[in-house]
This record gives structure tokens, C-alpha cells and sequence, in this order.
């Protein structure tokens, strides 16, 4: 190292190279210029007069000089120049780097990794030893700690990566000791501690004494530097959200600084695509900024995450799981409430179940318009509508409650036979005292729920011997009688509290333990909190990493068992992201409800804090030699000007002087960051070719990155199903522009149709009637059947827009009998991502000039992502009815693919003869 004064050079050596600059000075005097060379035609020997310029014996003087120039620019740049200004210490002493690499330092771990190579760099160049720790637990054995060439320190920080969990200071603080202890680390070092600056990882007091044990255990090694990332790149944390009447109440944290700031969080569904988006304000000095988001229940339902745009980080994401979604029960109004609403029956039940669903009340002919995913009845709104057992059979939910109106007469939509007259205290079939409620089995859904001591029964319904087996046993008081009992009927439940939903047969309506017997139940709704059973473990599905992303499990998860998930953090053996039990999905969120974000404490001692912003050395190595890049570029160019070679004409030195002013302001900065060309457009006659000379499925190009990407991971499963299932091996999906590029070649076109698509142009028309005219299939998905019950029966309207546009036939439902039922597998059902919703295609074909087949087919079960599938084969895409429902999307799929390629063959009686003869033998 070689320094004057602030300016030192990282490669002194190199400053030997300026002492040949005379030589080359000497060498540059005594080589002259090219000749010029001028062209003598011998026709026109009397044109003109001759060219008497001389060729000088030697180059110019401003040129000699300005090759001098570029030379030092790059002996200079390679003895790399470093300017250090006055108020960066000129440290001498091992470094010691510890890097805070939790969820909080992930949204400024670029600025962080910088700061630390830099601090590397500094100590390298100085000759010094360095050494780094990582705060956050990677789950892994820990590097030794020890001082080392910075090269070592280098590389693991190369490895290293911001972790989805909060910080371990305290183990930190540990193993700093321990490596004094051994001899590993110095007495006397330059210390940098890159913090996230944040001072909690669960409640303050915990992790300020983390943070003054590990300054403690610092300071006494040397002094502290402990640096923070700026306001903008400050960590922000998302609490859990808050149900409300019309959405969600959102409330982000953050440190609380002089400053203001602003962020947008966009709720996304499964799919990756946006449910809604609201903005937050922090106020200056303020910590929390809180906001609503305003959706209808189906829309609510839908919701699979809440994330902070433009914020990298674990804590900025909040998973929603099964647990947020809250289904629509309705209450069926009693006839007669005695004018006392508040004392009702519905009134108890409205109370337990409005924190976790969306009641409403109403009769039975409003509520079964609603489509609710349960239905309550108490025993003053008991009816024998058959619509409520074909409400069941088709997959809903009925919870019934006792009362004596049930005590005297039974009726069908029970989960057993009951006794008439019930048991109470004082009765026939009395109890010396009331009842208290039994243990819950662990095959009981209530499993895991303490029973309450205060919740005691006088009154309850009896089974009939024989009929209440433990299977249909859910709860038993202590006696052994049932309490609650369910069903199965068709797809779906039947459940009865044997007791009324009020206080008049039991205090149990009164007890904590109501509302939670009650959500146990309402998972088993559509739409509805599955809940999960007492025993067995949650296992990792997908982990979320530090920068807030969904990806696959790590290797050093463990599963979560039930009766440790309320308490579990987030750690290398827990990480957060979305856990499975059974059917159930949970999400475990590194922000918990009482999670605090606050500032380290200033007090800390022998600390002093700085920003990443803070005064740096200058390094001008890059920009030396990009500067001498450039000037050799021109000098190539002035000598080319000298032979005769360039149309130019120079005027000595001036022009060399404003060439040089112009092409500095075009050399680029030190740090500028390389630019992307954009790949040459592919000819017509190159995407003519490949389209033709291979089978391939096509899809056309929205301008929606997600949704194109949707559409060709869906054509590239039907593909290698095709392939699978079939003789016919197409090749990869290409992606088209209806606008410019040829149809003819592909049998199959796939086109997504979003809400706001537009008319086509009229070329565009005319070449897609052609293409349905000559054969070609057609496969418009609107892909919001999940939705479509919003528009109140209006048409989609971009699918109106496209098809305004083009000259097709009338169209109708899929018949029964519609070679599509039947190309390749039987089908009567067509699903994709959504199902129940029709599939139109032409009414009569046979009308048309393709022999009898449709060109186009309509639809809105967002077939692509039933299709879809990853680089290593895999669904990519959740469907709404599960594997059982992604299997028959498939089979549709694969008859499409047989219906463009063989039409109406299926439909073909010529070969009935030859198959029944076949048969016959």
C-alpha cells in the first residue's frame, strides 16, 4: 500500500509504467503517419492540379500527447487509485463484520453484501486479517469464527442469504466469546456490526437485552460501528389482519423515524393474480399505518397472500391459509322470538360464529338464494322443506339444535333417532344434579379443546339405543350420553347439539368453549376453515423465504406437531410458510400479533451508530479505464482521419480538443449497471417454418406476462399428456399475435379473454374466420367461472367485444351426445380450474362447411391452469375440486386435442358394423 495523503493506490507497482511515458514519447516522434494514399486516373491527367501536401515526417504533437494521456489513464487505473476522504478512519486493526441476516435485513441485503465486500476490500488492500459472523441460524453447523485472510470472510459471505426468521444475537454474542476465549479472535479489533436496526424479534425487552448482550460482548473487544439501513430501505412488518364487516383491516409496522412513507398491499389469490390493492401512510414519528381493504365474502375467500409492493422480505408477506377464510351461514329467522331478539336462540349462536364467518339471517327461500356453505336451524325455526335435505346432499352443512318442539316429534334430518320427551333434571330420566361435558375423544373433531368446567347441561334430547355409534358420537357429557352427534348425508353433514342454542337447557351457549365447538364444526363447510385434527403434525409445503417467496421445503424443516402450532415461531426448523394436515392448509407468518418493531436502543454501550450512506472511499480504477477505453476508440478514429481513410477533416489541435469534451460526458459512470439487448425479431419466414414443420399447439399472446406464462405452462402439459396418452407427440406450445401472425399452421389455438379485451382489428377478423373456416379449433376461456355469478347474468365483455368481431354461427351448450364427449375418453363433464360452468360451441355444425364440426368452444373453467404444469413436470396451479378434478380437466383436454385433429370421426356410424363384429368375436 503507497499512499499520499488521502490518495493511495491498492497497486503502487504499477506507477513504474508512467516512467517509460518519455520513451514512448520518442518512439511515438520517430514513427510518422501512414502515407496518404490518392488515386491517379490516367484519363483525366489535365483535371486539376496535384495534390502538393507533403506527408509530415513524424505525427503531430497534440496526437503524441493524447496517446501519452490514454498510457498514463491505464498505468494509473491498474495501480488502483483510491481516494479516502477525511472522515473515514484509516483503521489498521482486524476487522470483525457481524451481518444481522434475519427476515428484517432482507430488503436492504444488496446495500448490506456491499457494505461488507467493501469493508473486505478496505482490509484486504490494507493487509489486515477479517473475520464475519451471521446472526440468524441457517439451521446448519456454523463456520468456525476466527480471524483469517479476507478472502475466507469473502467467500462465506458469497454463500450467505438473508434467513425467513428473526436474528439470533445472543448465540452470537456467544460464539464471539467463546472464539476470544480460544484465541481465535484478536483483543483489540475494528468491529462493524450491519444491522437490520431492528430491536425485537418477539417482544422489546427480550431483544434489547439480545442487543446489549452482544454489544457488551463486543465493546469489549474494541469499538463498535454499528450501521443501519436508510428510512427507505428500512424493514416493514405486517401484523395479522383483522376481519371485518366489509373486508380486512391491514396494519403495517414499522421503526418509527422523523420521516414520512408510503406503501400499496396488493392481495393475490392462488393464482398469482390481484384481488385487490389499498395504500398506508406512516406519519412521521409514527409506527403503524393502518388501512381496510373492502371486498364482498367470495372475494375475501379467495385471497392466498397479502404483500407489500416493492418490499423484499418475509415479514412484508402474510400467508392466509385456510384459517382467514370465513364462509356465509345462514341463520334461519324463528317465527317467533317473543320480542326479545337479544334473548333468541339465533341471537347466542350469531355471537359465537360472527368472528370467524359471515352470518346472515334470513328465511329459508333468501338464504338458499345467498348460497350459503351452512345452514342453522334452532328448534323455533324447525321446518320440513325438502330443499334444506337437498341442500345437504349436495355438499352443505346443517346444524340443528334441540328444543322441545324436537323433544316431542323427530323428523328425517337427524344424525340419529331420538327419544320423545328428552331428559332433564328432576324428570323421569332425571340427574341428581346437572351434567358437566366430558373429555372429547381423538377422533372427535372437538379433539384438543378443554372442556369447560362452567358449561353444565339440565336438559338434552336422547338417542335411540343403538343409533348414536361412536362414529356418529361427537360429544359425551359425563355420563356417557351423547351431547352432539353428525351424519353424513350424500356430500354433505348433518351435526345436532342436543340441547338448545341458548342458556334455557344448558350453559354451554354461555361457556368459551361454544364458539370453538362451533368453528370445529363449521370446517366442515364449503368454503369454510378446515380445521384439522388434535393429533398428528403439521407438515411443510411450501416454505416462505426471506425475500417473501413461495419455494420448496428446506431440508432442515420438522413438522410442527398439533398441540405446539398456537406457539410456534418461526425458525430453520420451522419455517414459516403453508403446512398441510390431511385436507387442512395452515400458514405460519413470521409477524405474530404481538410482535413489536422498534428501534435499537441509542444507549448501547460503546456503540456508535451510521447509516449505509455514510462517507466512503472513492475508487477510480473503473473509471480510469473506461476513460482510456473511450480515447483509444477516438485515437483509432483521428488516425484513420490522418491516412485519407475517414471523410473528416481535421484542424490540429482544437478538433481534438472539442472531440474530447464531446466524448466524455458520454463515458459511462463507474457504476453503472449493463444494459440488455433485445434479441433481433424473428422473421416470418423463420416462424412460418417452425410452425409448420412440427406439430404445435398454439396460444395467443394477451400482453399479460402472467397470464401468457399461464397459457403456455398449460399447453405444455396437454402437450406431454398427449404424448403420454396418445400416438400424436406434439412439439412445444408457440405463443401468437392475432394481429400479424399466420393461424393456418396450428390445429389448435388456445386464447384466454380477459375483462377489458378489445375489438379485433378488421385484418385480424378476416384472418380468424378464415382460419375457423379452413378446419381450425378455437378454444376461448374467460377463466372466472369462480366470479362469473358476479356479473348477475350480464355477458363477459371482452368476450363480447372479441366475438362482435368475428362471423360466427349461432352457438348452444355442449349436447350430450357431442363428439367432444367422446374423441378420446366419455366424458359428460368438463372442468378445468372452476367447474359448473357451460361449455358453448356451435348449435349446428352441420351447418357450416367444416363436416360437422364446431370451430370454436366457450368456457370459463380457466382450462391453462388445470393444464399447467413446472420445468420438472409438476401441476404448477391448486384446482378447485383437487387431483380427482385436474384428471378429468386433463381428459377434456386430450379430446379437444382428438377433436381438432380428427373432427367428427368419432361421430362416424361407418365403422359400427366392423366394431359390433369385432366385438362378436
Amino acid at each position: 500500500m503507497f499512499a499520499l495523503g488521502p490518495l493511495s493506490f491498492g497497486a503502487p507497482l504499477a506507477l513504474i509504467g508512467l516512467l517509460s511515458l518519455p520513451i514512448l514519447w520518442l518512439l511515438l516522434r520517430a514513427t510518422p503517419p501512414a502515407p496518404k494514399r490518392a488515386i491517379f486516373p490516367p484519363l483525366r491527367l489535365l483535371f486539376g492540379a496535384p495534390d502538393d501536401a507533403e506527408t509530415p515526417q513524424h505525427a503531430p504533437w497534440w496526437l503524441i500527447v493524447f496517446r501519452l494521456l490514454i498510457a498514463a489513464l491505464v498505468i494509473l487505473g491498474l495501480s488502483r487509485p483510491v481516494w479516502t476522504p477525511a472522515a473515514v478512519v484509516d483503521e489498521t486493526r482486524p476487522e470483525l463484520i457481524v451481518v444481522d441476516n434475519g427476515w428484517a435485513g432482507a430488503a436492504s441485503w444488496g446495500e448490506t453484501s456491499r457494505e461488507a465486500i467493501r469493508l473486505l476490500d478496505e482490509a484486504e488492500r490494507d493487509g489486515r486479517l477479517a473475520a464475519i459472523i451471521f446472526t440468524a441460524n441457517s439451521g446448519e453447523a456454523p463456520a468456525p469464527l476466527r480471524l483469517d485472510r479476507p478472502d475466507a470472510a469473502r467467500r462465506l459471505l458469497a454463500s450467505a442469504s438473508p434467513m425467513a426468521w428473526t436474528v439470533d444475537r445472543n448465540g452470537a454474542a456467544s460464539r464471539i466469546a467463546a472464539a476470544l476465549d480460544d484465541g481465535a479472535l484478536t483483543d483489540a479489533m475494528a468491529i462493524t456490526w450491519l444491522s437490520d436496526g431492528i430491536d425485537s424479534d418477539g417482544s422489546r425487552a427480550l431483544a434489547r437485552a439480545l442487543a446489549r448482550a452482544l454489544a457488551r460482548a463486543l465493546s469489549g473487544l474494541g469499538s463498535v460501528r454499528v450501521v443501519e439501513p436508510d428510512n427507505g430501505r428500512a424493514a416493514l412488518a405486517m401484523a395479522p389482519p383483522e376481519p371485518t364487516a366489509s373486508g380486512l383491516a391491514i396494519e403495517l409496522r414499522r421503526v418509527a423515524t422523523g420521516l414520512p412513507r408510503t406503501a400499496a398491499i396488493t392481495a393475490l389469490g392462488n393464482d398469482g393474480r390481484a384481488i385487490a390493492r389499498t395504500d398506508l401512510t406512516f406519519e412521521a414519528d409514527s409506527g403503524i399505518a393502518r388501512s381496510e381493504l373492502s371486498l364482498p365474502l367470495d372475494l375475501r375467500n379467495r385471497i392466498a397472500s397479502l404483500r407489500v409492493e416493492g418490499v423484499g422480505s418475509a415479514g412484508s408477506v402474510r400467508l392466509m391459509g385456510d384459517q382467514w377464510r370465513r364462509p356465509r351461514v345462514g341463520l334461519i329467522d324463528a317465527p317467533n322470538e317473543d320480542g326479545q331478539p337479544l334473548l333468541s336462540d339465533l341471537h347466542y349462536v350469531e355471537s359465537a360464529i360472527a368472528p370467524f364467518s359471515q352470518p346472515v339471517r334470513g328465511t329459508l327461500d333468501d338464504l338458499l338464494e345467498s348460497e350459503p356453505a351452512a345452514l342453522v336451524m334452532v328448534d323455533d325455526a324447525r321446518t320440513d322443506d325438502v330443499r334444506i335435505g337437498e341442500f345437504v346432499a349436495n355438499g352443505g352443512l346443517l346444524i340443528r339444535f334441540a328444543g322441545p318442539r324436537l323433544a316431542a316429534r323427530g323428523d328425517s334430518l337427524l344424525p340419529v333417532d331420538l327419544r320423545v320427551g328428552g331428559r332433564l333434571l328432576g324428570g323421569a330420566l332425571n340427574w341428581e344434579e346437572p351434567q358437566r361435558i366430558a373429555a372429547f375423544g381423538d377422533d372427535s373433531p372437538f379433539a384438543g379443546l378443554p372442556p369447560d368446567a362452567t358449561a353444565t347441561v339440565d336438559r338434552q334430547v336422547l338417542a335411540q339405543p343403538g343409533t348414536a355409534t361412536p362414529d356418529r358420537v361427537w360429544a359425551r357429557l359425563e355420563d356417557g350420553t351423547p351431547l352432539v352427534t353428525a351424519v353424513r348425508r350424500g356430500r354433505g353433514w348433518i351435526v345436532l347439539f342436543h340441547v338448545t342454542a341458548g342458556p334455557e337447557w344448558s350453559d354451554l351457549p354461555l361457556s368459551g368453549l361454544y364458539p370453538r365447538m362451533l368453528q370445529r364444526v363449521l370446517g366442515l363447510a364449503q368454503g369454510g376453515a378446515a380445521t384439522g385434527p388434535a393429533n398428528g403434525a403439521w407438515a411443510l409445503d411450501r416454505a416462505l423465504d426471506a425475500g417473501g417467496q413461495l419455494t420448496s421445503a428446506p431440508n432442515s424443516a420438522r413438522p410442527v406437531t398439533v398441540a405446539n402450532w398456537e406457539a410456534a415461531s418461526a425458525s430453520p426448523i420451522s419455517p414459516p410458510g403453508l403446512y398441510r394436515l390431511g385436507s387442512a392448509t395452515a400458514a405460519l407468518n413470521v409477524i405474530k400479533a404481538d410482535t413489536v418493531i422498534a428501534a435499537l436502543p441509542r444507549d448501547l454501550p460503546g456503540v456508535q451508530f451510521a447509516g449505509l450512506d455514510g462517507p466512503r472511499p472513492l475508487r477510480f480504477i473503473a473509471a480510469l479505464l473506461t476513460l482510456a477505453l473511450i480515447m483509444l476508440a477516438l485515437d483509432v478514429g483521428l488516425a484513420l482521419a490522418l491516412a485519407g481513410r475517414l471523410p473528416l477533416r481535421l484542424f490540429g489541435a482544437t478538433a481534438t480538443v472539442w472531440l474530447i469534451a464531446l466524448a466524455l460526458p458520454l463515458a459511462p459512470p463507474a457504476d453503472a449497471q449493463p444494459t440488455t439487448t433485445p434479441p433481433p425479431p424473428v422473421s416470418d419466414d423463420s416462424f412460418a417454418l417452425e410452425a409448420a414443420l412440427d406439430l404445435h399447439f398454439a396460444y395467443v399472446i394477451t400482453g399479460n406476462a402472467a397470464v401468457d406464462a399461464r397459457s403456455q405452462a398449460g399447453l405444455t402439459g396437454l402437450s406431454q399428456e398427449v404424448t403420454r396418452r396418445s400416438a400424436i407427440e406434439p412439439a412445444p406450445p408457440m405463443g401468437i399475435d392475432v394481429e400479424t401472425d399466420p393461424l393456418i399452421f396450428f390445429p389448435l389455438v388456445y386464447w384466454p379473454v380477459a375483462r377489458d379485451a378489445h375489438a379485433l382489428s378488421p385484418a385480424a377478423a378476416a384472418r380468424v374466420t378464415d382460419y375457423l373456416q379452413s378446419g381450425g379449433l378455437i378454444v376461448f376461456d374467460t377463466q372466472d367461472a369462480d366470479v362469473a355469478m358476479l356479473r348477475a347474468g350480464a355477458p363477459h365483455p371482452g368476450l363480447v367485444a372479441l366475438l362482435d368481431s368475428l362471423d360466427l354461427p349461432p352457438l348452444g351448450p355442449v349436447p350430450s351426445d357431442h363428439v367432444l364427449t367422446k374423441s378420446f375418453y366419455l366424458l359428460q363433464e368438463f372442468p378445468g380450474r372452476f367447474s359448473g360452468s357451460p361449455v358453448w360451441v356451435e348449435a349446428n355444425p352441420d351447418g357450416t362447411s367444416r363436416d360437422g364440426t364446431s370451430g370454436v368452444i366457450i368456457g370459463a373453467n380457466d382450462w391453462a391452469s388445470a393444464w399447467a404444469v413446472d420445468a420438472a413436470g409438476r401441476p404448477s396451479a391448486p384446482v378447485e375440486g383437487g387431483e380427482r378434478q385436474r384428471e378429468m380437466a386433463i381428459r377434456f383436454g386430450v379430446n379437444i386435442a382428438m377433436y381438432a385433429l380428427t373432427g367428427n370421426y368419432k361421430a362416424d356410424q361407418v365403422h359400427v358394423p366392423d366394431i359390433l363384429e369385432r366385438l362378436g368375436q
